[in-house]
């Protein structure tokens, strides 16, 4: 396999495996890594010509695994927003699903899923999420989630739970809550005001109650949080 085993991608993408891994177990599914899944050729082809996919059309960083029924590739988007740099990532991570499916047999490519990962600082851009957005929507070859990485790594934990919810290994049903009658009017019991949310309606409401008091300050600070989010 063509990637550094020390190298910045690689070890996300390991970070990203083993928290899969772990809610995979925590839902009682099993685990299993599958480099075979991110080789170069295709299965039963070793050696015979045009089994083998050039270099150049593979990406360089990958790693493969399988939880419960679903085969996993994980992946990197690029560091930068360039309509030629994502049309040739995503190029080579197809071929690499591509490359998967033929090791999994019919009923299991239908569960084949790629997880692409964005870089540091994505989350809450919008032009990242736009991008997120539309591989999504794309599933040739395979189905698609992108996880965008927060600007600070103490958030991942809580970035990436928010991430899994989207995900086949959710489990709504499961939780300790206990739920009772409520206004549906009262915005402050669904906002935390010590931990803000990352998104641009719950940063709006978390202001709207600190300092709804002010509107002047107000304004400005909703102005300041649509300018970070449409930052790039």
């Amino acid at each position: 396999m063509r990637q550094d085993a020390e190298s910045p991608g690689t070890q996300v993408l390991g970070w990203v495996a083993r928290q899969l891994k772990l809610n995979a177990e925590g839902a009682g599914l099993q685990v299993q890594d599958m480099p075979r899944l991110v080789g170069d050729s295709f299965d039963d082809g070793i050696g015979l010509p045009g089994a083998n996919i050039g270099a150049r059309d593979l990406p360089m960083v990958r790693q493969g695994l399988v939880l419960g029924r679903h085969a996993i590739v994980l992946g990197l988007l690029p560091e930068v927003l360039g309509t030629r740099e994502i049309a040739d990532t995503m190029r080579q991570y197809r071929n690499q699903c591509v490359v998967a499916r033929s090791m999994l047999s019919p009923n299991a490519v239908l569960d084949l899923l790629l997880v692409m990962v964005g870089p540091r600082g994505s989350e809450g851009k919008d032009a990242w999420r736009a991008l997120a957005l539309s591989v999504e929507r794309d599933d040739r070859v395979a189905r698609k989630l992108v996880w965008l990485r927060p600007t600070e790594s103490r958030a991942d934990e809580e970035s990436f739970a928010a991430f899994v919810k989207r995900s086949f290994l959710a489990r709504p049903w499961v939780t300790r809550e206990e739920f009772s009658a409520g206004s549906l009017d009262d915005i402050s019991s669904a906002v935390e005001i010590e931990e803000p949310p990352r998104d641009t309606s719950g940063q709006w409401n978390r202001l709207a109650l600190l300092w709804g008091d002010d509107p002047d300050l107000l304004v400005e600070k909703l102005i300041d949080v649509w300018k970070e989010r449409s930052a790039t």
